[in-house]
């Protein structure tokens, strides 16, 4: 029975999970939800539960010796709780909080009637006790049988932390778990046993003269002590009539018999109040309403109870009086455990998050202060266009545009409109165009002449690619570097033919920088018809005399060739290598070098 309750909780707890985690599971279209969410609910509920299962004791058990006098060979038996069962109900009134209504607080009471046998086995004690005629005597009592019905009140306050999970219009999850404050717990026991009760008496004298009775403490009694025993009488009476035999012991005076009844079979044991213990309570829930859920699922309460009253315990005496083995109990642990059908009351009023007047489960807008007519949601501008329509929402405008408003009226929203107080046709985003060459007028920086995009508007008139409010010439070409004017024409620079014509180290070859002054030289003899010119080759003195003074030839040829080439008669040249000798500047040094390696053009008159 306790695996299949334990089964089923454990069943209900996934059957939860799954159905939270189904929930929560990211679906590509958000859709509303048929039925109304725990955060729409109402927050207080109260719980009408009936339970019902099997209950279980472990008990703690005293000596059983204080209460007897001079006591030897005591077995208090064990104690054993079987054939439990629980009956009873709860209510509870809970409230729950935060955005999703999940978790809560609760308290109420909780009854349980609960019932079962306590049987005590090989119960005996031996002690001193004293019969109805004053004579002490050696008191033997056995338990026949020891079985005792126990009727338990057990009253509660539990507090409670509550959750609920609704997962569909019809079901949901709901459980309770917390500590239970126990208000009390009464047993009320009814003896079904009985008892043997047999007599050791030892005379102080010779014999059964009337001599006084004392108490014989020996483990086994003395010789000579009178037995009143089963094992005595059937020891010397093999097949004798026991029960006449104690009949008459019993007649005669003696604290004797078979079979007992107690004088009192019932009676109350109540254990100490403010003990604390634990209930679990998970159930599925079946809605009715939004108002009303019937709970069905299981239960498991644990207590533990203390007896401040086992001291001097006597369970039976000479006179017959029954204590019940409760009594003797310094504590005990109770597990109840079970199923439940409860039902849920959902009442108080719904949630309204923004306070709007209008409830959270007809609201679009449960989270912002809203208008009935929009079904909760707001109209920030008052345009009469909701904020989730409204694509203006603090400016007031018109349906066409979606809440925004077209001050210009060009039939362009203010949003999208670059010149909102300004009529302007869509290709220019709302902009004017007074020049009408397609630039707004905002960006053109000649709004009243026509000119291309790429010059902003402006034209260019002389075709230099300057536009005219930069162009200081609009009319006549020019270059940038001059600011659209035309350039003057350079200056003529004359070069005295007599400018020294260089060369690389080892090189002959005539460089670009070098033919200004073979234009002078053709010049000159193009306007003096008598002239000749005379190249003169030099060299540095890096290399050996021989060889320089053919490279300095070789460089006075190379002009000669640049002169011919650019149209000078050939005749008209001559050419003279000087090698190294005649240097213009110093050896020693690379730049007195680089002008020792020229040629240099004279004119003479033939």
């Amino acid at each position: 029975m306790k695996k299949l309750f334990f089964l089923f909780i454990a069943g209900t707890v996934a059957l939860s999970a799954v159905a939270q985690n189904n929930a929560k599971s990211p679906a590509p279209v958000k859709k509303t939800k048929n039925y109304t969410t725990d955060a729409d609910l109402s927050r207080w509920v109260l719980d009408l539960n009936f339970l019902g299962g099997v209950t279980t004791q472990d008990y703690t058990q005293g000596t059983s010796t204080a209460g007897y006098l001079n006591s030897v060979l005591v077995n208090p038996g064990k104690a054993k709780f079987e054939k439990g069962s629980s009956l009873g109900f709860n209510g509870q009134l809970g409230y729950f909080f935060g955005p999703n209504c999940h978790w809560g607080l609760g308290a109420g009471f909780t009854y349980l009637s609960q019932k079962g046998d306590i049987t005590l086995d090989q119960y005996q004690v031996q002690y001193q006790a004293t019969d109805a005629a004053g004579r002490i005597f050696r008191q033997h009592i056995t338990g026949n049988n020891l079985k005792e019905s126990v009727t338990s009140t057990n009253l509660n306050i539990p507090v409670l932390l509550k959750y609920k999970y609704r997962f569909s219009k019809a079901f949901g999850f709901t459980a309770d778990a917390g500590p239970m404050f126990n208000l009390q717990m009464k047993n009320t026991t009814t003896n079904n046993g009985n008892y043997d009760y047999e007599a050791v008496y030892k005379f102080s004298g010779a014999g059964s003269d009337g001599s006084p009775t004392v108490y014989d403490a020996a483990p086994v009694p003395s010789s000579s002590s009178y037995l009143i025993t089963k094992s005595y009488f059937t020891s010397i009476n093999p097949g004798g009539n026991v029960a006449q035999y104690f009949q008459d012991n019993r007649t005669a005076g003696f604290n004797v018999g078979l079979n007992q009844k107690p004088t009192n079979s019932k009676g109350d044991v109540s254990y100490t109040t403010g003990s604390v213990g634990f209930i679990f309570q998970p159930m599925l829930s079946w809605y009715l309403s939004d108002h009303v859920a019937i709970n069905f699922g299981g239960h498991y309460m644990y207590q533990s109870f203390k007896n401040q009253n086992v001291a001097n315990y006597a369970m039976m005496n000479t006179a017959g009086d029954y204590s019940s083995t409760l009594n003797n109990v310094s504590s005990t642990t109770v597990s109840t455990f079970g199923g439940n059908v409860g039902v849920r009351f959902l009442f108080g009023k719904p949630r309204d998050n923004d306070k709007d007047g209008i409830i959270n489960r007809k609201d679009k807008c449960p989270d912002v202060w809203g208008l009935a007519q929009f079904q909760g949601c707001p109209d920030t501008d008052k345009d009469g266009i909701q904020d989730s329509e409204d694509s203006c929402r603090t400016i007031p405008g018109i349906a066409k545009f979606n809440g925004c408003p077209d001050t210009d009226g060009d039939g362009i929203p203010d949003k999208n409109d670059e010149c909102p107080t300004q009529p302007g046709p869509v290709a220019l985003k709302g902009c004017p165009d007074r020049d009408g060459d397609g630039v707004a007028d905002k960006y053109d920086l000649c709004p009243d002449k026509p000119g291309p995009v790429e010059f902003k508007g402006c034209p260019d008139t002389d075709g230099d690619g300057l536009r005219d409010n930069v162009d200081q010439c609009p009319d006549v070409a020019g270059p940038a570097s001059n600011n659209g004017c035309p350039l003057p024409p350079p200056p003529v620079v004359e070069v005295p033919l007599s400018t020294p014509i260089l060369f690389e180290t080892n090189k002959t070859v005539v460089s670009e920088v070098s033919l200004p002054v073979l234009e002078v030289a053709i010049k000159t003899l193009s306007s003096d018809a008598q002239s000749v010119v005379i190249i003169h080759g030099h060299a540095d003195a890096i290399g050996k005399a021989g060889y320089n003074k053919q490279l300095s030839l070789r460089r006075a040829k190379s002009v000669k060739a640049q002169l011919v080439k650019m149209g000078a008669d050939p005749k008209r040249i001559k050419v003279i290598g000087h090698g190294e000798a005649d240097p213009t500047a110093s050896n020693d040094t690379v730049e007195g070098r680089a002008e020792n390696r020229r040629a240099i053009m004279r004119l003479e008159v033939d």
